[in-house]
């Protein structure tokens, strides 16, 4: 029953960054089908165990954070959108349990994160196939995306995969394997800059630290093999990708210093007021585009996850929110080098790409929360500590022994 409840979890993490592909009546988008499926098989499996591990700090404050949410429909100003969060936030709270519960061992935390690389892989070819069909997600601009998602979002999925393909590459036992990982960043990195998003790609050079910071582990062939790699996945990018698309991609510095920040700008100045009206309880989760309206004279959501947390769920909600990301880097300090590294990357890279996509509801960070999260218990053990006889295993032991119970 354990490996069925970790077969579906590693399903939808596959087809997490690759959201809208098939959407069916009722049922929705396949990652939420898998998503319910994977949910009751996980729970079903936890039940017939009969025992739950203790939940860290990080999942008690997502808990309280979720129900903050929750009771924010009391005064709401778009109730309905605000049950609609409640649920979304709920759903993703059970996703990062799941992950503690099931995957408690550093074999299926591994596992997972080539769950997403690989699921990655299907956006970015899905991003390049409309590149060379000449299917475009805007009209204005020559933008690509996977599936018909949003391309400032698509982008920040691939981009996230970088780091998970080059730390899994590192961790292959046959080394020789290792280019199969490698083979995403090209992939990857064409993919995220035909999207156009300057976010994305600010994220994805933050992501791509991780090459530098971790290349000192390689032999002088392999690091060799490494610069051919990346100067081939940039004359690729540059004669593959449009011109128009680089030249958008390069204003990134001058609409930053415009104060413009594609649009953004006045959205936020609009949310800033907002959140000077409400400053306690926010005006309702998921109601930031209502509560900007009148001012934009067009509801627009956030495009910044702390900002859009403070307007909809005040300093409460963000007080709330910011404790459980600091819970969740809690097992950094715990961690090998090679695995220190490659969480503070990703975490960097996901803060980058927050501040222009409001992604406190979406799959991916929640999953990357959840996975920092379940360190606690994912050590290799032959970095453990040896204990003396007699003395109290660690958490971490004392958790995966529960778990394998």
């Amino acid at each position: 029953m354990s490996r069925l409840a970790f077969g579906f979890l590693w399903a939808f993490v596959f087809v997490m960054p690759w959201e809208n592909y098939i959407v069916f009546p009722v049922v929705g988008s396949i990652p939420h089908l898998v998503g319910v499926v994977a949910s009751a098989v996980g729970i079903i499996h936890i039940l017939a165990r009969r025992r739950v591990r203790p939940l860290s700090w990080f999942h008690v404050f997502a808990i309280l954070f979720v129900l903050w949410a929750g009771l924010s429909s009391f005064w709401s100003i778009d109730v309905e959108a605000t049950r609609t969060r409640f649920i979304t936030y709920l759903q993703l709270a059970v996703l990062v349990w799941l992950i503690w519960e099931i995957a408690w061992s550093s074999e299926r935390g591994r596992a997972l994160l080539e769950a997403y690389v690989l699921g990655a892989v299907v956006a970015a070819v899905a991003t390049v196939s409309n590149y060379l069909t000449g299917v475009s997600a805007v009209t204005d601009t020559p933008r690509f995306s996977a599936l018909g998602d949003n391309p400032n979002y698509v982008g920040l999925t691939l981009a996230l995969g970088l780091p998970m393909a080059w730390y899994l590459s590192l961790r292959l036992p046959r080394r020789r394997l290792a280019w199969t990982w490698q083979l995403y960043l090209p992939l990857g990195l064409t993919a995220i800059l035909l999207t156009g998003s300057r976010g994305a790609s600010l994220a994805a050079l933050v992501a791509l630290v991780i090459i530098p910071w971790t290349v000192q582990r390689l032999h002088l062939g392999t690091k060799a093999a490494v610069c051919a790699l990346a100067i081939g996945s940039l004359v690729l990018a540059t004669h593959f990708v449009p011109e128009t698309t680089l030249e958008r991609i390069g204003s990134t510095r001058a609409d930053i210093a415009d104060g413009h920040f594609g649009g953004r700008g006045a959205i936020w100045t609009s949310g800033l007021l907002v959140a000077q009206e409400h400053p306690f309880a926010g005006v309702g989760a998921g109601a930031y585009a209502p509560a900007v309206a009148p001012t934009l004279g067009v509801e627009k959501t956030a495009h910044q996850t702390f900002l859009a947390i403070l307007v909809e769920d005040g300093v409460v909600g963000l007080l709330l929110f910011l404790t459980m990301v600091a819970a969740a880097m809690q097992p950094l300090r715990h961690l090998p080098a090679l695995q220190r590294r490659f969480w503070t990357v990703l975490l960097a890279a996901l803060a980058i790409g927050s501040l222009s996509a409001a992604w406190d509801y979406q799959k991916q960070f929640w999953f990357v929360l959840g996975m920092l999260a379940a360190q606690v218990a994912l050590r290799p053990t032959g970095t453990a500590v040896s204990q003396a006889p007699g003395a109290r295993p660690s958490r971490g032991r004392q958790l995966e022994s529960l778990a394998r119970g």
